[in-house]
């Protein structure tokens, strides 16, 4: 059979024993029933900051029903109290004209601290404060009931520990589910870009960080190529990867060649993002205007959510990289016909709905069956490349050139009228001309290279693509049929008008 402690501490025992969401529902739970074993008129609860000797009010409970509170209690002059409650777990007030105890509640909770370039998890010590008040004067506390109230608060201290631990794990389940869903999202679009802001916006959404950001590699992971980052605004904000000072490429070489899973510098944390051995880049977050902890959860959430972020991009850059080596000619290094005619598309669009002008150029090499036929493929394959590299090097950043097939290439130039595009058909037209040969091919002779070129311009030659096409290579027949190595706006020519 139980004594009365030990069937007290059972009952009290299967009360807790049962899964709290947090800390506060716990103590709701526990209060009231303090309340009504001891016949209390008032129990509180207080979270006693040592280094501060502060004791902080959080609950009340009276009667039947509990509030939180908000006060703090300084107890810097009352070493006495601090003492007797350190050493005995349990001290009596003297200063009320009623009986007033408190009793000590310890208690675990995971907790991290960044000192220097470590970052440490740990269980934290936590230590609560019990308040028991009666009101009448002669009912103070006997021997008995302290140390019932003793074991009691052990049991207490037991399940608050346990209650700290599910609940990190249950908010850690949470975070996790979030952005496990978020990196779905991401690896589905397989649009880098896109998914990068999703991605960022998504961390600074969970976990409220000053500041989140993005360090991105080229493909083979040699340097940063950019840099994303999001803020308390949610405006996400780019950089190029040149623009980093030289210190902290040093440092991000340092996280990349460091065999820890992460790396501390000045309260900003660095994870390295790796696939297997490929470097993907880097995620970086920090606290620095709020002052406000990194806390245990966010980080080790952040830390193994960085595994999925980095399989995410890493499956991102490598769809870009197969789309783009599909979108480009491996020959001259230029946009295929079809990521043509989707740019071509757009931008007729665009002239359309803004009321904006554009031209068009169709050009190819003279004579260029002869350069093949004459002194073999590989000689038409470096004229191919060298008239190529001239294109991309002499058009503006807005132009968009492409091999169309054979040797005929099309640029579309936007925003340009028919005498700006003149302007840029005679530029190419010099440049391709001090195109030599190679002379041991040519058997020492000068064998320069040069082009013809037809232009169109909308919406004047045309308003879709069928017509504009169709309009610039006329032009080009015109210029062949009337010399070659020129060029020629379609209006100007002296074929018929439609």
């Amino acid at each position: 059979m139980f004594d009365k402690e030990s069937y007290t501490l059972y009952k009290f025992h299967k009360q807790l024993n049962q899964s709290f969401q947090n800390k506060r529902e716990l103590l709701e739970c526990a209060l009231p029933a303090l309340l009504s074993l001891f016949k209390l008129n008032r129990v509180y609860f207080f979270n006693w900051q040592q280094d501060r000797a502060l004791l902080s009010l959080k609950m009340m409970c009276k009667k039947e029903y509990c509030m939180d509170m908000q006060e703090d209690i300084s107890v810097l002059n009352e070493p006495w109290f601090l003492k007797s409650l350190l050493q005995d777990g349990f001290v009596v007030s003297t200063d009320l004209s009623y009986p007033a105890a408190y009793v000590l509640v310890r208690w675990q909770k995971p907790t991290m601290s960044i000192q220097g370039e470590k970052v440490s998890t740990y269980m934290a010590e936590k230590v609560g404060v019990i308040r028991m008040e009666r009101f009448r004067k002669n009912r103070v506390f006997t021997g008995e009931e302290e140390k019932l109230i003793k074991a009691l608060a052990k049991e207490i201290s037991h399940n608050l520990r346990n209650t700290e631990i599910d609940q990190a794990k249950n908010q850690r389940l949470a975070v996790s589910t979030a952005l496990n869903n978020l990196a779905t999202v991401f690896a589905s679009s397989l649009r880098l870009n896109d998914g990068l802001e999703l991605i960022l916006q998504g961390v600074q959404k969970y976990f409220r960080f000053d500041r989140v950001r993005l360090y991105l590699t080229n493909y083979d992971g040699t340097k940063i190529k950019s840099i994303l980052g999001v803020d308390i605004s949610g405006q996400v904000t780019t950089e190029d990867g040149s623009a980093l000072k030289e210190g902290e490429k040093e440092l991000l070489r340092e996280v990349f060649d460091s065999p820890n899973t992460y790396t501390s510098r000045k309260s900003v944390i660095y994870i390295p993002l790796k696939v297997q051995r490929n470097k993907v880049g880097f995620l970086t977050f920090d606290n620095l205007l709020s002052r406000r902890k990194i806390g245990y959860l966010d980080f080790i959430s952040l830390k193994q959510f960085s595994t999925q972020i980095a399989l995410a991009i890493d499956n991102a850059m490598l769809f870009e990289r197969v789309q783009e080596l599909s979108n480009y000619d491996e020959l001259t290094k230029l946009p295929v016909r079809r990521f043509f005619n989707e740019k071509f598309a757009d931008e007729i669009y665009r002239s359309k709905r803004f009321d904006l002008t554009m031209s068009l150029i169709i050009l190819d090499i003279d004579l260029f069956k002869q350069i093949n036929d004459g002194y073999g493929h590989q000689i038409g394959d470096w004229a191919l490349k060298e008239v190529s590299r001239v294109i991309r090097t002499s058009l503006r950043q807005t132009d968009f050139p492409c091999r169309f097939g054979g040797d005929e290439m099309v640029i579309m130039l936007p925003r340009t009228n028919g005498e700006e595009a003149k302007i840029i058909s005679k530029r190419l037209q010099e440049r391709i001309r001090a195109i030599t040969l190679p002379s041991r091919y040519t058997d020492g002779k000068d064998v320069h290279l040069s082009i013809s070129q037809g232009i169109s311009v909308f919406p004047q030659d045309g308003t879709d693509a069928s017509g504009l096409l169709e309009k610039a290579d006329k032009a080009l027949y015109y210029v062949k049929q009337t010399g070659r190595g020129a060029f020629a706006l379609y209006r100007e020519t002296v074929l018929p008008r439609e």
